[in-house]
């Protein structure tokens, strides 16, 4: 069965594009991972982990942490493997986000930077979350695409994809329903802003400054949740 979203994914791996993530994505993961408080001996999953850099950096937070980034594309994930530092306790695999091969409470941590709203079933996922988060462990999920946030409404006409652009309020109950307590949702806003319009240029993703600048003002979602 083909996968629409790895598809994608594995196109942008080729096409090098992955290294443009890291960049656009980093600033606001900083500013999250910055909360999480990894404990030594952590395990943390990282959730649609692209190249594997964000990966990689949770698996810096905390002496004997470890970090299992997960991604549908096996593009994707070749390119983690060939970034991997063998200094830090990292690995990655390959699976669909809806039946992951791991043990109940296995996890610490999860996290999760742009990937949810591909699933054309996220409270599944989540539930896989809530399965495999210890009693106490905590799931931090970032996504830019959701309805209040209507300069990224046409992504998915761009991309050809079905993604779940779902309300703030819909993703917190989603959490709830699964099980989770606590669960808080935010915005995280991108600190280096939208840069000067005179350096601006269309783009799938922004077809003019004012969409960017929007983007940028209405900030990303960040779900918070404790199991």
């Amino acid at each position: 069965m083909t996968n629409p979203a790895a598809e994608v994914f594995d196109q942008w791996a080729r096409e090098g594009k992955d290294a443009g993530m890291e960049k656009g994505h980093s600033d606001v993961v900083a500013q999250v991972m910055e909360t999480m408080e990894v404990r030594p001996g952590d395990q943390i999953l990282d959730l649609g982990c692209g190249n594997g850099w964000a990966t990689r950096l949770l698996a810096q937070k905390a002496p004997g942490a470890q970090a299992i980034g997960v991604d549908a594309s096996a593009e994707m994930i070749a390119k983690a493997e060939e970034l991997h530092s063998f200094t830090i306790r990292a690995r990655y695999e390959r699976s669909v986000f809806e039946e992951l091969d791991f043990p109940d409470g296995k996890f610490h941590r999860v996290f999760s930077m742009e990937a949810l709203y591909y699933s054309a079933n996220p409270a599944k996922v989540i539930a896989e979350m809530h399965r495999l988060l210890s009693e106490g462990g905590t799931a931090d999920i970032v996504i830019d695409c959701y309805e209040e946030r209507a300069a990224t409404h046409h992504w998915g006409g761009s991309l050809g994809l079905t993604l779940q652009v779902l309300s703030e309020s819909t993703w917190a109950q989603l959490f709830t329903d699964a099980g989770f307590s606590e669960v808080k949702t935010s915005r995280v806003v991108d600190t280096r802003g939208p840069g000067d319009e005179a350096d601006f240029t269309p783009s799938d993703t922004y077809p003019d400054f004012a969409a960017r600048s929007a983007f940028f003002e209405e900030g990303s979602l960040w779900i918070h949740a404790v199991r």
